[in-house]
């Protein structure tokens, strides 16, 4: 599958982006904070024009700055204290929320994103959005804010030091300007590696996921030095990732650092100059140096915030890239009237699919289904078979020829109502968290407690339910593997019942049973597809005897179709298939092939073997 690319921003465009449709809603809370920050930077600066004031109380003398000294030094303190307190409590539940709501809109499409692009990358790595990437939003855009209350605090104390000697107030914003200037060389490495480091985040997630997962598979062949090794690689990639992206990092602070004791000793120059020319007395030597000392911190700040700032940018970039992907599978027009629903007619007409990496999975596709009938998919692994089953409930859309429903262009229709018209029983049974009731009224959100439990009497369900600790108010846990094969299974046909289609996928449904749960589910199955257009999938060719039609296909074409005895008549793959399947060749140690059911007596033997076969397991 392609993956879309993620668009390189400008910072304006990408935290523009992120006031626009995040912050903005919050402008009540976000200007408070602004009036917070604005009162830290005051209280901040008016430190220096406070001392200022104190020394030339001492110098007149002044006795009462023995009293209004020490109290205006609290005061001041106290305020730059609860403004700041009340700062971070605006400012961190303004960002809890707004990371909460793009943690929601980022599930929200990625549950409707089409196929196609969801497929393109693995759960795992598109987990590591929902964590790292928002983290790091959150953490760039609380430095960002930082940045601004520096600012602020920047500008007061500019404008203090302009009320004692304004040639120092000029000279000291061109030196901080100056400082500034080659920080920004730095900027542009920051910024790639960041975005390599996200990335390489979300493929240690997929080792460490890919080694988890398959721990039985490891531990059973003894590969855990191999996925170890794997996963080692990882890790030292990001590894080096990190230490060149802190290195980079760090050269912000020292490059500051310099910068800001060069300017420092500059201005130091300058006021002593100032006041051996009489320009200013001890009061205003007080008040600079005071001035001095409050600007460096917030300079300092604003550098450790500009690099994690474009940190912050990079992940921008990745989320931003899921938000913008255009979905190509949109609503029709078409809704059956409430109560009606499909007949079933199902036709496929020169219907083409080629994946967005190029590849073509299925090639004029010509088929008819009539209502009601059963067929049968069957092929060697990548014919197609799965990609027919996709394109009818719109998964994916057919790239060329159309597909319809009752004589209807199903691209016509809207998804709900498509899809109302289909019910699925695959190899696994999908149980999600929720009770045991929850799972299957999921089949159809309507129904109330007497027809899902209905449905769970015709699936042979409602006695294993019943034995649970809570019947069917027992929570299900998907991450725990509290059900066997068969008892999900028979959850899932119950989930189908209850929806009550008229058209029924089944996508190998019995195929990791063991045979005793096959028989029963066998038997729900046949229930549930009584009336109904059914269409299965099947690799044991057992099961599927009795279809209607079976059709065969090999690489992405229908390369045979007809009945099972007609089938084997034409001596294609099918009889292959079938005669590897059963065993029915000769025992001289010739390779099999379909050639061994040319004659009538061995048909005659192979029916036998079938019949006798139906008696017990149907595993060949």
């Amino acid at each position: 599958m392609s993956k879309p690319q993620a668009k390189q921003m400008s910072a304006r465009a990408a935290y523009g982006r992120l006031w626009r449709d995040w912050l903005k809603p919050h402008w009540g809370k976000m200007l408070l904070s602004m009036l917070l920050m604005a009162l830290v930077a005051f209280a901040s600066a008016g430190y220096a024009k406070f001392m200022e004031w104190v020394i030339a109380g001492l110098d007149q003398p002044d006795s009462g700055v023995i009293w209004w000294g020490p109290l205006g030094i609290i005061a001041l303190t106290m305020t730059r204290a609860l403004a700041s307190y009340a700062n971070q409590r605006v400012q961190n539940r303004v960002l809890s929320t707004v990371q909460a709501d793009m943690q929601k809109l980022m599930f929200k499409r990625l549950i409707n994103m089409d196929l196609a692009h969801l497929l393109a990358e693995s759960p795992a790595s598109l987990a590591t959005r929902f964590s790292a990437d928002i983290e790091l939003i959150r953490n760039a855009t609380t430095h960002v804010f930082g940045s601004v209350r520096s600012v602020l605090t920047l500008v007061a104390v500019i404008g203090v030091v302009l009320s004692i000697d304004w040639v120092m107030a000029l000279t000291l914003l061109g030196v901080f300007a100056l400082a500034f200037g080659p920080i920004g060389l730095t900027g542009a490495k920051v910024r790639k590696l960041s975005t390599n480091t996200q990335k390489e985040i979300a493929h240690m997630t997929e080792a460490v996921n890919e080694g988890l997962s398959g721990i039985r598979i490891v531990r059973t062949y003894q590969l855990e030095d191999w996925v170890r090794r794997s996963s080692d690689a990882v890790f030292d990639r990001l590894l080096g990732l990190r230490i060149s992206l802190i290195k980079w990092q760090a050269m912000v602070t020292p490059m500051v650092e310099i910068l800001a004791g060069l300017s420092i000793a500059i201005l130091l120059f300058l006021v002593s100059w100032r006041i051996s020319s009489g320009a200013i007395d001890l009061a205003g030597f007080i008040g600079l140096i005071s001035a001095l000392g409050v600007a460096t911190n917030p300079a300092r700040k604003m550098a450790g915030a500009y690099a994690i700032g474009l940190q912050g940018m990079a992940a921008l970039e990745r989320v931003y890239e899921l938000f913008d992907v255009e979905n190509t599978i949109n609503d029709g027009d078409f809704s059956f009237p409430e109560g009606e629903k499909a007949k079933g007619d199902i036709s496929f007409e020169d219907v083409g699919f080629t994946y967005p990496d190029g590849h073509q999975a299925l090639h004029e596709i010509n088929l008819t289904i009539p209502t009601g009938k059963t067929f049968a998919f069957v092929g060697r692994s990548g014919a197609g078979k799965s990609t027919v089953f996709n394109l009818l409930p719109r998964l994916f859309d057919a790239t060329s020829g159309q597909v319809k429903i009752d004589g209807r262009n199903i691209n016509d229709m809207t998804l709900s109502c498509l899809r109302n018209q289909i019910s699925v029983v695959g190899q696994e049974s999908v149980l999600l968290t929720g009770t045991v009731l929850e799972n299957i009224g999921f089949g159809r959100k309507s129904a109330d407690r007497d027809a899902i439990i209905a449905a769970a009497k015709a699936a042979a369900a409602h006695e294993f339910i019943e034995k649970l600790p809570q019947g069917y108010d027992t929570p299900i846990d998907p991450a725990k593997h509290a059900f066997s094969g068969g008892e999900r299974q028979r959850l899932s046909i119950a989930r189908a019942i209850l929806r009550d289609a008229p058209i029924l996928l089944l996508d190998e449904p019995t195929s990791a049973l063991d045979a005793e749960s096959e028989n029963t589910i066998r038997a729900a199955l046949d229930d549930l597809s009584e009336g109904r257009t059914t269409l299965v999938i099947a690799h044991r060719l057992a099961t599927i005897l009795d279809a209607d039609q079976i059709v065969v296909m090999d690489q992405g074409r229908i390369v045979d179709q007809g009945t099972h005895d007609e089938l084997l008549e034409h001596d294609g793959i099918y009889a292959e298939l079938f005669s590897l399947q059963f065993d029915l060749s000769p025992s001289n140690g010739k390779r099999r092939n379909s050639k061994s059911f040319s004659s009538p007596r061995r048909k005659r033997g192979m029916m036998e073997r079938i019949s006798r076969f139906f008696g017990g397991s149907d595993t060949a």
